[in-house]
Formats: structure tokens, C-alpha cells, sequence
């Protein structure tokens, strides 16, 4: 079951992350954790299936609530999609057994780390069945990098 404490980052695609980042650092106070690159990603998507695409991404350092910044390639890091741009992220132990159960509840999955079929990998977007948020469950599995990445110097 999904705890709702465990929720650590906000996010939100954006164009052009150092703008944004230097950005939101002068408005809001921000120390950034080094952006990092990841390419190839691999990405589901029902409309694509499975394919790649490159993500530069950075988190705030200070939490327990993290900021994070995503520029990526492909429509569903497009910041035009209002509905896609901004997101929450849960901690979660078991990302099939989660996102299975969200889907019998009417959620749609926007896109995962690996096809449904395949246990959805380490991450899995979804949308619930009326307008709203959408929540990035993610695997503990991750909890060691993301720990490492936000106290990483450049």
C-alpha cells in the first residue's frame, strides 16, 4: 500500500534545466545536486512501447523535500504537457505490486521503466481516473543513488 509520507521530490519537466535551475536557486534559495545525464534511458510509453530517450535531471539538496528538474527528449518530457509536467514521487517497495493495484482502481500508467508486462522496472507514472496529479512511484532500490547524487559535489 502506498504510504503518502514516503512522498520526497516534487517535479516538473522543464526546456532548458541550467535556466531554470539558476532560476529557481536565486527566487527560492536552492542549492542543486550536480545534473546528471542519462542516455540511453530506457522508457515505456503506450503510445511507443518501449524506446530510449536522454534525461538531464537535478534535485534540490535540502529535504526532506526534494525539487526536482527534468529535461528529456520525446513528448512526455515536453513541458507543454501540462498534464505531464509536473508530478509527484513516492517512495514504493514493490513498483508491479503498486501500479497493478492503481490500475484496478481505474489509474492509467503514462509511463514506466520497463512495459507492464515486464513489472513496469524502477519507476512507473500514473494518472488517476479524474483530473489530477500524477504520481512517480519509485523503487526504494534507488534510495542509495539519490542519496548519493544530492550530497554528490559537481
Amino acid at each position: 500500500m502506498i504510504d503518502y509520507q514516503r512522498i520526497y521530490h516534487q517535479g516538473m519537466a522543464v526546456s532548458d534545466i541550467n535556466a531554470v535551475a539558476t532560476q529557481m536557486a536565486a527566487s527560492l534559495n536552492l542549492e542543486w545536486s550536480p545534473i546528471r545525464r542519462f542516455d540511453p534511458l530506457p522508457f515505456w510509453t503506450p503510445d511507443q512501447g518501449m524506446h530510449e530517450v536522454t534525461v538531464d535531471a537535478c534535485y534540490s539538496r535540502k529535504g526532506p523535500q526534494h525539487l526536482e528538474l527534468v529535461q528529456g527528449t520525446g513528448p512526455f518530457y515536453d513541458p507543454a504537457n501540462q498534464h505531464l509536467n509536473r508530478h509527484i514521487g513516492i517512495w514504493v517497495d514493490d513498483i508491479a505490486a503498486e501500479a497493478n493495484r492503481l490500475l484496478t482502481k481505474g489509474w492509467t500508467v503514462l509511463a514506466a521503466g520497463a512495459s507492464p508486462d515486464d513489472g513496469f522496472g524502477i519507476i512507473a507514472y500514473m494518472q488517476p481516473p479524474t483530473a489530477g496529479i500524477t504520481i512517480e512511484l519509485v523503487s526504494t532500490d534507488l534510495g542509495p543513488i539519490f542519496e548519493e547524487w544530492i550530497s554528490a559535489s559537481e
